[in-house]
């Protein structure tokens, strides 16, 4: 074969420089990705325990306009709700997104929870949301400290710190 006719042939493979570009374009996808995910991890106490806020707030408003009780169960790890469904059997609940399980953020612990002036036993910590949310307090350990979570029967629930508190009694 002449040294014509092989440049005619084609040619197979990449080149050096088109290997290295597609390299450095993953290993910039990768590193924006982890950037991220970092910031997800670093949420801030305060944001976990507004969420939760909202979502109790939520589950009391949903079970008063549907008319069929929600739960919310207190686990070590996480908590979950559930809805009483037509056989009387309580259900988890996956929909809508919000009231799914959800883990609790590292350095959040429920300390205390009291229903209608009744403090719930270990492995009973639950607030059952139907026509009318019950009254109830939950005392949340955080690494910034104690956080409270006050439900009325008119379904709201409003957070407190323990430097809240002690700038009332100083008022």
């Amino acid at each position: 074969m002449t040294s014509a006719a092989r440049s005619t042939t084609a040619q197979r493979g990449f080149t050096l420089i088109e290997v290295m570009v597609v390299l450095l374009i993953i290993s910039i996808t990768v590193a924006v990705v982890s950037v991220n995910f970092g910031v997800l991890d670093r949420r801030s106490t305060a944001d976990e325990v507004e969420r939760l806020q909202r979502v109790l707030q939520f589950a009391a408003e949903r079970a008063a306009v549907r008319g069929n009780p929600i739960q919310v169960e207190f686990l070590p790890g996480s908590y979950r709700f559930s809805q009483l469904d037509a056989a009387g059997k309580w259900q988890l609940m996956f929909a809508p997104h919000e009231l799914a399980e959800h883990d609790w953020l590292a350095g959040l612990t429920p300390v205390k929870l009291s229903v209608s002036e009744r403090v719930a036993e270990p492995g009973e910590a639950r607030i059952v949301f139907g026509s009318e949310a019950p009254r109830f307090r939950l005392d949340i350990s955080t690494p910034d400290g104690l956080r409270t979570l006050t439900g009325n029967s008119a379904g709201e629930v409003l957070t407190e710190t323990l430097a809240d508190k002690a700038t009332e009694q100083r008022s």
